[in-house]
């Protein structure tokens, strides 16, 4: 049996399917053919290079994605805090003039008596 029909029978014993002429031919082959690369048939290696590429490309993306998302949340973090400081300010302002108004109708009050007389 040729090397190629033996990679390209059925395994009755493992129970596995026949495997792809493109594999079958790819692997008889030295990978230093160019023969494969003539007829148009790109071998295996080459497609998993390609796709982790890709995979590599989609993953360096998302990180940078995640690196300008991680950005943005401490610059609204930042944010989110001045903002409260100035409300917690203007909260100590509004009780400061109610505490005034509280004092001057107190003294209002006290006068007033004195004014009908």
């Amino acid at each position: 049996m040729h090397a190629q029909e033996a990679l390209t029978s059925p395994s009755v014993e493992d129970g596995q399917q026949a495997k792809a002429s493109i594999d079958a031919v790819s692997k008889v082959l030295p990978k230093s053919n160019t023969f494969l690369r003539n007829v148009g048939i790109q071998q295996p290696a080459a497609k998993t290079t390609n796709v982790m590429k890709e995979i590599q490309a989609e993953l360096d993306a998302k990180k940078l994605e995640s690196v300008v998302l991680q950005e943005e949340l401490e610059r609204l973090k930042v944010q989110t805090q001045e903002s409260d400081a100035k409300v917690e300010k203007q909260a100590e302002k509004i009780e400061s003039l109610r505490k005034m108004a509280a004092d001057t109708q107190s003294l209002l009050a006290g006068i007033e008596p004195f004014v009908w007389i």
